[in-house]
């Protein structure tokens, strides 16, 4: 399909505020001190679900019953337990980052913001402290502003320890799922350390809190390889439009 992307109200809300963002953000081409994490980058190895690094996910009995039935509804093509799939909902976090499509990355100095092929979703990782932290239209007080109601991509903020980019996230709503199958409780949190592995690849520790689903917090980590190209180049791949040609919603 090379017809123009059509976006939605929120799609189009969320990627002029990451421009003005990026622009207010930006007072050199990175911050100094790490390497720089710009450019386009695609998951090494496709897959749907998070593997923990080891031994097995920690459940607790609740969200055991609930990954279980999850997993016999998949198996049966029944979706009502997901939200993407059925409403094209956004995935959220931390399951946006195993989309199998492009994303880019824009590291500045008081913001690292991410920009997804698939349905034009973003991301962004303020980096800033105290008061002066950048508003977010999704979110009363702004994005990653605190007081608002929790979303699916909840409050994100970040700081560099040495190469290591440490991000931090909160508020995020409990009516999705952690990936195609992992239950979401209200008191999720996640802790994600990144950093360049070596020029071209890319690796996101991610550890997950979820006391009503999981018994402790675990870790799982993903693999980026970069790709050529810039966002410019990205192809049209809208959710709503995948559904209606009879495509999964979300890419496998």
């Amino acid at each position: 399909m090379n017809h123009p992307i059509r976006l939605g109200r929120h799609a189009r809300l969320h990627h002029t505020f990451i421009a003005i963002a990026l622009l207010a953000a930006a007072s050199g081409a990175s911050a100094a001190g790490h390497p720089s994490l710009d450019g386009v980058w695609k998951l090494e190895r496709p897959q749907s679900e998070f593997v923990p690094v080891q031994g097995q996910i920690p459940f607790t009995e609740d969200g055991r019953k609930d990954y279980e039935a999850n997993k016999a509804s998949g198996a049966k093509k029944e979706f009502g337990y997901d939200r993407t799939q059925t409403r094209c909902s956004s995935p959220g976090l931390p399951r946006i980052m195993l989309t199998p499509r492009l994303f880019a990355i824009h590291d500045r100095p008081q913001m690292v913001a991410m920009e997804f092929e698939w349905n034009r979703l973003a991301r962004q990782i303020d980096l800033r402290q105290g008061q002066d932290k950048l508003p977010n239209p999704m979110q009363e007080g702004g994005l990653t502003g605190g007081g608002g109601a929790a979303t699916m991509i909840g409050e994100t903020t970040g700081h560099w320890e040495d190469k290591v980019l440490v991000v931090h996230t909160k508020n995020l709503s409990d009516k999705k799922l952690l990936d195609a199958y992992l239950p979401s409780g209200e008191d999720l949190e996640l802790t994600e350390h990144i950093h360049l592995r070596d020029a071209n690849t890319l690796e996101d520790r991610i550890t997950i809190q979820d006391p009503a689903n999981f018994t402790k917090p675990w870790d799982t980590v993903l693999i980026f390889k970069r790709q050529p190209g810039t966002v410019s180049q990205f192809r049209e791949d809208i959710c709503l439009e995948r559904r209606n040609a009879g495509e999964t919603p979300l890419p496998r």
